[in-house]
Order: C-alpha cells, then sequence, then structure tokens
C-alpha cells in the first residue's frame, strides 16, 4: 500500500497543486484524537466549520479536529452527522429565497444532499498530506480546472468511461467527504458559496477527490497518462508561425529589404504612409498629366483626346521615373465638356474652358442632360484608360483624377460669373450644385468600377477665389455627401486644391476626405506667407494623408540646388509624422524639364530615407 508521503510526493510530481492536498479521516466517537491536532474552540477561541478547516490545512499546512463542540455550520453538522437534521432542514426552509424560490423545491435541495448518519462519527480530522500520521479516508486537491481534468484522465487510466458527480452549489462537504466515502469514488467537487465565502477558495479553484484506497491506482493513472504524452502544465503546441501585429511585421521586413532578401514596391510605399507607418523612404510621386505625353512627343491635344497613345505615353514615364503613385489622368476640361462646353487646347498650358454653357442663360441648368459615363464625349476613353493602367499592374498606387463639382459648376457657368452669383443668386448656385454632385457620384461610380483609386480636383474651391464662408456654405455640403457616398462603398477619397487652403483644413477633414494636396500659399503679401504643408501637418494630427508640396512652376526652370531644397523643406516638414506623401504642389506644367523631374526624383529618395530622418544619417550627393 503506498505511504502519504510518496502519494504527495507523486501528486506535487504530476499535478503540482498550488496548496497542500488534504488527507480527510472521520473518527468515530471514542476514536482518538491526534495529540498534535488544533481544535478550533479550545486552540482559537473560535468556533469553526468543515470548509474553513480544510482550507487552513491546505494553506497553513496544520491538522485540524473539528467536532460538534468546534462547529458553527448548521448545514456541515448535518451533513457530516454530527447533529440530526431539524424540521428548518427537512421543510426546505433554509433554502428557500436564497437557493430556491419555494419551500418545496428547498426540500429537493435538502434531500439530495448526501448525509451521514446522525452519531455515525464524532470528529473530522484533516491534515496536510504529507505530513499526515493517520490513514485517510479520502484525499482532496484544490486545484484549477487543467489540474482537474489531469486527475480526472488519470482515475480513467485503467477503467476508462466517465467519471460521475454531482453539483449543488451548496454544501460542498458534503460532496467531499459523505459523497466521496459513500461512493468510494473520485469525486469533481465544484466549490460552493460558502466554501467561496469562508473557506477563501479562489474563483479559479475546483477540487477532486480521492478514496484512499484507490490512490496507487490513481498514481499509476498520472503516471501513464504522463508517458502518453498528457502533461501538466499543459503541453503547448508551438511549432507555429505567430500572426503578429502589422506593424511588428514591417519592421522585420525593413531588415529583409536591409539584407536584399526583399525590397519594397512603390504602392508598399503609399499603403504604409496610409497606415501611418514607414518603408523605407517617403513614398513620392510628382502630379503628371500632360507632361507624359510631351515625354513621348505627344501635342497636348493627342494626349487628351488620343487614348491609346495617352495610355503609352503614362506607362512610358512610369518605366521612366518610377514613381510610387501613377495617375490616370489627362485633363480636367473633360467633365465640363460632357456637359456641353467647349475645350480649348495649347501647346504649351493645360487645357481650358473657352464657352461656358450656362454664362449667358443660367435657366439653361433645367435642360441640362445629365452626361452618360459610357457614352459623353471624352469620358468612356477615360475609363478606358483607367481601366488599362490597372490591368498593367504596375507595382505602384494607382488613382484616377476626376473633376469635383465645384470646379464644374465653375466651368458651366463661368468662374467670374459664378463668383457674382455669390452675392447675387446663392440658390442658383445650391441648384447647379445639386447637378454637380449627382454627376460626381455617377461619374464616380464608374471610375471606381475600374478598379482604380479615386481623387476628386476642385482647383477653383481655393480661398485664393472664395471666402472660408463661401465654402462651408457653398461646397463643403457636397464635398462631404460625394465623400459620404463613396464610404459607403469603402472607397476612400482624395482632394486637391489649388491655391490657399489652409483656413479651411479643419473643414476638409470633417468632408471625411482620407487624403488632401494642397498647393502653395498664394497669399501676395510675403509677411502673410504661411508654410502650407507645415500648417496642414499640425491641424490634421494623421487624420488625413497629406499630399505635397515641391513647387510645380521649378519643373520648367530650376537649379539642382533650389529643387533638392524644397524637396528638403517637404521632407523636414511632414515626414517624420507619416501619413504623408511627397508630391508636388499642383499639375507639374506640360513642357516640363524631363531633367529636373529627375532632380526630384533623385532628391525624393536620397533624402526622403526613413534611415537618414530618424537615425541622423547624411544624405550621399546625388550624382548627375
Amino acid at each position: 500500500m503506498i505511504d502519504v508521503q510518496t502519494a504527495d510526493r507523486e501528486l506535487q510530481f504530476y499535478i503540482r497543486p498550488q496548496t497542500f492536498p488534504v488527507a480527510i479521516r472521520m473518527l468515530r466517537g471514542g476514536e482518538e484524537i491526534p495529540e498534535k491536532a488544533r481544535r478550533p474552540a479550545r486552540d482559537f477561541k473560535k468556533l469553526s466549520m468543515n470548509c474553513q478547516v480544510i482550507d487552513m490545512a491546505r494553506r497553513y499546512g496544520w491538522m485540524i479536529a473539528l467536532t460538534r463542540e468546534d462547529h458553527i455550520c448548521s448545514l456541515g453538522i448535518a451533513a457530516l452527522g454530527f447533529e440530526k437534521p431539524t424540521h428548518l432542514h427537512n421543510s426546505g426552509t433554509l433554502c428557500e429565497g436564497m437557493y430556491t424560490e419555494t419551500k418545496a423545491a428547498g426540500q429537493r435541495s435538502e434531500a439530495a444532499v448526501d448525509k451521514f448518519a446522525p452519531g455515525e462519527y464524532a470528529t473530522l480530522l484533516v491534515a496536510p498530506l504529507d505530513r499526515t500520521t493517520f490513514e485517510p479516508h479520502l484525499v482532496c486537491i484544490y486545484a484549477n480546472p487543467a489540474q482537474v481534468m489531469r486527475l480526472t484522465q488519470a482515475a480513467l487510466w485503467k477503467r476508462g468511461g466517465k467519471l460521475t458527480s454531482s453539483f449543488g452549489g451548496r454544501i460542498d462537504c458534503s460532496e467531499i467527504i459523505v459523497t466521496t466515502m459513500r461512493t468510494d469514488q473520485p469525486q469533481v467537487i465544484l466549490p460552493c458559496s460558502g466554501d467561496r465565502i469562508f473557506g477563501q477558495t479562489q474563483d479559479h479553484e475546483m477540487a477532486f477527490t480521492i478514496p484512499w484506497g484507490q490512490m496507487e491506482e490513481m498514481i499509476e493513472g498520472l503516471k501513464g497518462t504522463h508517458a502518453g504524452g498528457i502533461r501538466y502544465p499543459i503541453t503547448q503546441f508551438m511549432e507555429y508561425e505567430a500572426k503578429l501585429p502589422p506593424k511588428y511585421m514591417e519592421a522585420n521586413r525593413l531588415w529583409e529589404v536591409e539584407h536584399g532578401r526583399a525590397q519594397f514596391t512603390n504602392r508598399d510605399r503609399v499603403v504604409a504612409a496610409y497606415r501611418r507607418s514607414f518603408t523605407d523612404r517617403v513614398p513620392v510621386y510628382p502630379i503628371v498629366a500632360s507632361f507624359a505625353g510631351t515625354l513621348d512627343g505627344l501635342s497636348i491635344e493627342e494626349y487628351c483626346t488620343n487614348v491609346p497613345k495617352a495610355i503609352t505615353a503614362m506607362m512610358n514615364y512610369y518605366e521612366r521615373y518610377q514613381p510610387d503613385v501613377v495617375l490616370a489622368y489627362n485633363d480636367l476640361a473633360k467633365e465640363a465638356e460632357a456637359f456641353g462646353c467647349r475645350v480649348k487646347y495649347s501647346d504649351y498650358v493645360v487645357p481650358s474652358i473657352d464657352q461656358h454653357v450656362l454664362h449667358d442663360d443660367k435657366t439653361k441648368l433645367a435642360r441640362l442632360p445629365m452626361p452618360d459615363p459610357e457614352k459623353t464625349a471624352r469620358l468612356p476613353g477615360f475609363l478606358e484608360q483607367c481601366a488599362a493602367l490597372v490591368r498593367a499592374k504596375p507595382p505602384a498606387a494607382i488613382g484616377a483624377v476626376a473633376v469635383g463639382p465645384w470646379t464644374i459648376a465653375m466651368l458651366l457657368r463661368n468662374p467670374e460669373t459664378m463668383l457674382l452669383d455669390t452675392f447675387e443668386d446663392p440658390q442658383f448656385i445650391h441648384d447647379l450644385m445639386r447637378v454637380s454632385t449627382d454627376f460626381c457620384k455617377l461619374w464616380g461610380d464608374a471610375i471606381v468600377k475600374t478598379g482604380i483609386g479615386l481623387s476628386f480636383s476642385e482647383p477653383t474651391a481655393s480661398i485664393s477665389l472664395i471666402s472660408p464662408d463661401n465654402y462651408r456654405e457653398l461646397v463643403a455640403p457636397y464635398h462631404k455627401e460625394l465623400v459620404d457616398h463613396f464610404k459607403a462603398k469603402k472607397v476612400g477619397v482624395t482632394t486637391h486644391i489649388c491655391g490657399t487652403t489652409y483656413p479651411i483644413y479643419e473643414d476638409l477633414i470633417r468632408c471625411g476626405f482620407t487624403t488632401v494636396s494642397f498647393d502653395l500659399d498664394q497669399q501676395a503679401d510675403p509677411t502673410l506667407h504661411v508654410d502650407q504643408l507645415k500648417r496642414f501637418v499640425e491641424v490634421s494630427k494623421g487624420r488625413a494623408v497629406a499630399i505635397g508640396n515641391v513647387d510645380a512652376t521649378k519643373f520648367e526652370r530650376s537649379s539642382k540646388e533650389a529643387m533638392v531644397a524644397d524637396v528638403r523643406r517637404c521632407i523636414d516638414t511632414a515626414a517624420r509624422h507619416s501619413a504623408f506623401i511627397l508630391s508636388t504642389s499642383c499639375e507639374i506644367p506640360p513642357r516640363s524639364e524631363p531633367e529636373i523631374v529627375k532632380w526630384f526624383m533623385d532628391a525624393a529618395r536620397e533624402y526622403g530615407r526613413y534611415e537618414r530622418i530618424f537615425d541622423g544619417a547624411e544624405p550621399a550627393t546625388p550624382a548627375g
């Protein structure tokens, strides 16, 4: 027969309980109480209860003998047979209103409690298993659910099947002692309210009892299941590749790139900016439209009207400069042209409108047909251009530049005339904005359907032309409506506004634009000049991605030093915050110098390295 020290050693090895396993024996009347056993009434000058003395044994390591004279709990007294149950027990009164709704239900609960016969035993004797001087009737182990699971598995090692235990949520001392001794079977114990309140059993603890006569079988079961690979602490499967937070993985990607085992695509850099994170350098692109055509020897009109040539020209431009963003973009006149305006082309400047359909008669607005993106004027060709760019799959971010509702309205009416309307007939402006906004939704839906990103250019919404109050009253509600329309389709919207815009930055963010591209401040008085990129970073606090704002006019004529200085200004201002894409203040002129564009890209790639920005590494001198 196994001895108590060996049993305790094996339980400690295989189960590792946080408190001592407790040996429990019920002494009959006249059976001698060990001399070293503490007696609550005598030694503590306090009465106690079954759960309390078991808890003291498992926590303090004490041997305690509890007799009727030491006992205070009427439920535990009746369960151990130290007194005959009273009519309060038998009537269900002790359950009613606490554990059961009625006395009848309480009677059933009381009847379900296992009890020793009155006088069958006289003393409850408990002690930590390894210090026990008596032969236990059973051993009680308090443990967490995983440890109880291991004990259950061990109990079934030889016999198989399942253990059967029952739970009442009250008087668990009955289940620990009486049920285990009556059935001579291990029991899973759900500690009751009293055990938790007075025995101070914790929320994570359960209990398990083992009849002493089955201890050898239990230890053998622990050894057998342990050898079979079932262990405590529970073996954790570790042969997996963790899915870590994306930002952690971005650091790993940087190392992979640094060691030449991977590389960042142009698109990766842009995506990182939108995630408010970093790759190897600041993403960069110049805003390019007709310049791509002139590089291929096309006239501005050819680039804007010959779709196949425009597609080829844009891809050739991409291959030459490898910008991180490539645009489907030809001109800002095609939308107004689709409403009936006439486009004027030049050899040196971007297309413009020279006949405004509503200039002389604003009543024509009611008769204007809504352009069909699939059929009207140059709109189908632009959709073809968008789709071709998507099919080409350049490793860059790709977007389309459409015209926003305010600028369409301006071009339909004539900017000068419409500025007068802001004073003379604001209702007409709202009517016109209703039409142009509805068209922008229709047009934007067709563009998004190709799979490309969406941007609405609003050059005439500038505070250089209209007041901040005009923007808030006449433009912002329609911008928000437009952005909300696409937000519902999970499409983010970019906007570009020329000229001075810093007074409406907060308004643009409230409209919901995910990205704002901006120009240089164009105030005539130099003393009032504002660095719009710096101001946007301060106002937005990362709520929207900033795009800008190297002076686009430098691309026709500039020194390399001036270009590098402007690139550095932008990077030094915004790059540390992420949510920034270095670009130009506006579309670069169609006749820009290709070499200056190269200076811009080279300076951006070298000076925009995050290693330099955050670690202080000096930029190399660009070659050439």
